[in-house]
């Protein structure tokens, strides 16, 4: 299968040449710029007014703390059940969000909101992404797929330019107890490693690399069980963490030791480090807010509102949610961004990442 040097007959058409990679902004993205620098110098007061009479630490409880969305994607048919990123670090302001619609496939929209394709295919309840794969000696950008239908794990490469998405030709994963979601574990020279999460109360680990057959060589690596079922999960420095709607969060090690828990209802959950402390950002699905957490000890800490920016309505309902500290260019979100999906509106919204960090520490 894999017959040229870049790549096999499936991808043969994925040679795109980049000519335009610094031309002229389009009128929208110049717009969409304009708003994101003014929602940040607008949101910053905000921030610090509605905290100056709390805590300085970040996570004590108390009122919800205001934060000012930057900017919405287009509504799409079938909405968003989960979102992941795919960063360019080549060219950051060219880098993809991604959502998965509730009718199934994979969207991917471009930095100024726009659905750049929709691939058609099984609904998926979990997204994991590989930016920098190998494969062949190309770099050619991986996502995979939790089919919780078919109890599958599908493969997908992606071809930067034209955000096309090509089936990627992947051995058979067959964890013991099903599929209901999966994330990233790990990603290395020529492999990538998948935190694959069961039907029941169990997860295990597959690795996943190109040993240069037709099919993507795949290997369980692991299992272990789970303090409840778990259907969304994260991973940080190779600790994961599971969100069950009927048990909590969770806190494990990479080979499966329970560290530490909360009865937290959450549906969707991410993890990232702000100003050198990490926390959990869930969600039940039906509450207006984000709730935080630490992420060693997942104590509960400060919930977020998600208010109103520049002519762009607040989070109503967040529901999905994903955090990356890649660079995705511009001044908003050189240092990441924060994307929710707004159940209420039906429509992807995001956070610059610096916002975010300002709302959790506006005292400091």
């Amino acid at each position: 299968m894999f017959q040229s040097r870049r790549f096999d007959s499936v991808f043969q058409r994925a040679a795109l040449s980049r000519p335009h990679l610094r031309g002229p902004r389009s009128l929208a993205r110049a717009f969409a710029l304009g708003a994101s620098l003014l929602a940040l110098s607008a949101c910053g007061p905000d921030a610090e007014n509605t905290t100056e009479n709390s805590s300085t630490n970040p996570l004590e409880e108390g009122g919800p703390v205001e934060m000012t969305v930057t900017a919405a994607f287009t509504a799409v048919e079938g909405g968003n059940s989960v979102v992941g990123f795919l960063p360019d670090p080549q060219a950051p302001s060219l880098g993809f969000v991604l959502s998965a619609p509730r009718n199934g496939g994979i969207d991917i929209f471009d930095l100024d909101g726009l659905l750049k394709t929709r691939h058609a295919g099984e609904r998926l309840t979990g997204l994991a992404t590989a930016p920098n794969f190998e494969l062949r000696g190309e770099s050619l950008p991986l996502i995979f797929g939790a089919a919780t239908d078919s109890s599958a794990v599908r493969g997908y490469a992606v071809i930067r330019d034209g955000a096309q998405v090509l089936d990627l030709p992947l051995g058979e994963i067959e964890p013991i107890d099903g599929v209901s979601g999966l994330c990233l574990l790990r990603e290395g020279a020529g492999f990538v490693e998948l935190v694959i999460l069961g039907t029941g109360a169990r997860a295990e680990i597959w690795r996943i690399r190109d040993a240069g057959d037709d099919l993507l060589d795949v290997e369980r690596i692991r299992d272990f069980p789970l303090p409840d079922p778990a259907r969304q999960c994260a991973t940080f420095d190779g600790d994961i963490y599971t969100a069950s709607p009927a048990g909590g969060l969770a806190r494990l090690s990479h080979e499966g030791t329970l560290l530490a828990d909360a009865a937290y209802p959450a549906a969707n959950l991410t993890v990232g480090e702000f100003n050198g402390t990490r926390l959990v950002l869930a969600t039940n699905g039906s509450g207006d807010t984000v709730e935080t957490f630490d992420a060693a000890s997942l104590e509960a800490g400060i919930s977020i509102d998600i208010v109103d920016g520049l002519s762009t309505p607040g989070v109503g309902t967040p529901a999905g949610l994903a955090v990356t500290d890649a660079n995705y260019g511009y001044t908003a979100y050189v240092n990441g961004l924060l994307a929710v999906f707004d159940a209420e509106t039906g429509r992807l919204k995001v956070v610059s990442r610096d916002v975010l960090t300002r709302a959790v520490f506006a005292n400091e």
